[in-house]
């Protein structure tokens, strides 16, 4: 059966669970407003949010672990320091320093950013961060599980994503490259060069001073990238990701509301912590669970939804984490074979930067995939003070469960063996 077979309103019972959804969006964002990890605002509406699951679902677990909230944006603060300091160091012919610095800042870039590895967490105070899971059974035999899931947390506001946008981003990150390529390539060819410790603009290398030129040009820039994160500001959230959470609560609701219960499929909505702290919640959530999923002969299935705005920018992800993690391909077929069926030609493809919960599943060894609605550029709401509950888009947010309620028809039919 199709979702939109599966009751005889189907556009006006859509249409109703979408308002629901809304709602309870403006509710959280009116009540509790901003939500970093382990805040009192996140934790309020992990607890509102698994009040609102028990009215549908048999089981609500709720699952608290510990993370820092501002660890894992830290490299980018870290990083610039260490760049200009390197940048002063190279010019009294410290090129050794030079290197090292280069190749730690490389290492912070790639262990938190691109792999997502807990590696600044330890300097950091820890704070209770929670997952909520609704379970709606299957009235027999379970055989298969789907798993919605958006992230509750909201990030802090990124300084030039609002007062510059795609360019400054853009311009930070390329300087950056550049500052960590500079430092790197001008320690080894110093050490080459057999320079010691002297100011290199008074020494006869001309290299080594146009390296050092172009290192102190970067350094502006970099002095404004520790700014790079207001933590002073965190953002409302409504689109990032309440958007994700409410979607995949709604599903259960029109499930729910509408007497609709598979015989043979699970369906679960978890509302998980800490995704804008590197998928701390998710990856908690996976190491606490992943092992049974995996074990208990159920066919399991992962969905991320997140970011749920613009309908002109849908995607589903199969390469996730910056296209480091790969996700699921036959979750993915999925995804796109029922968005095909209420009408969208969605597009699947690898995330340029950056990262969804689904890569935290993928990591542990359970079939997922992400399906978003927002610009990459990236929007100018994203990660600011714009991402409120004035700027949801119903439309989307329409779309968005259509293509849910599609998908767990379609998985409860056939599952993607």
């Amino acid at each position: 059966m199709k979702s939109t077979e599966s009751v005889g309103n189907y556009k006006s019972e859509v249409r109703l669970y979408t308002n629901y959804a809304i709602k309870h969006i403006k509710t959280m964002c009116k009540n509790f407003g901003p939500r970093p990890v382990g805040s009192e605002a996140e934790l309020k509406t992990q607890e509102y949010l698994a009040k609102e699951l028990e009215t549908t679902c048999d089981t609500v677990l709720k699952e608290e672990y510990k993370c820092s909230d501002k660890a894992f944006m830290s490299w980018v603060p870290i990083g610039a320091v260490l760049l200009i300091l390197s940048a002063a160091l190279y010019t009294f012919g410290i090129s050794i320093a030079s290197l090292v610095i280069g190749c730690l800042t490389l290492f912070l870039v790639l262990a938190e950013f691109i792999f997502y590895k807990p590696v600044l967490d330890i300097f950091f105070p820890k704070k209770t961060s929670m997952n909520v899971t609704g379970i709606r059974k299957a009235s027999g035999e379970t055989k298969r599980r789907i798993i919605f899931s958006g992230h509750v947390d909201s990030a802090f506001e990124w300084t030039y994503t609002y007062h510059g946008g795609r360019p400054a981003v853009a311009g930070i990150i390329v300087t950056a490259v550049i500052a960590i390529l500079l430092n790197i390539g001008g320690g080894i060819y110093g050490i080459i060069a057999g320079e010691g410790f002297g100011i290199v603009w008074m020494g006869d290398d001309l290299t080594m001073k146009i390296i050092s030129v172009v290192m102190y040009v970067t350094v502006p820039v970099l002095g404004a990238a520790i700014f790079f994160c207001n933590y002073k500001r965190p953002v409302t959230g409504a689109n990032d990701d309440l958007s994700g959470c409410m979607v995949s609560a709604a599903v259960i609701k029109f499930m729910d509301a509408n007497n609709i219960r598979f015989e043979n499929t699970e369906v679960v909505a978890l509302m998980a912590g800490g995704e804008e702290a590197g998928l701390r919640g998710s990856k908690a959530w996976a190491k606490a669970h992943a092992d049974e999923m995996k074990n208990d002969g159920v066919e399991t299935i992962f969905i991320s939804l997140d970011t749920i705005r613009e309908i002109d920018f849908m995607a589903i992800y199969d390469k996730d984490m910056t296209g480091m993690v790969k996700n699921d391909k036959r979750v993915a077929a999925l995804l796109q074979k029922a968005a095909k069926e209420v009408g969208h030609d969605v597009p699947v493809k690898a995330i340029e930067l950056g990262s969804t919960d689904a890569a935290a599943m993928s990591q542990a060894g359970i079939p997922a995939s992400a399906f978003t609605a927002m610009d990459p550029s990236p929007a100018r709401y994203y990660h600011t003070r714009l991402d409120t509950e004035e700027n949801l888009d119903p439309k989307m947010l329409e779309t968005g469960l259509k293509i849910a309620l599609e998908t767990a028809f379609m998985f409860d039919e056939q599952g993607i063996s």
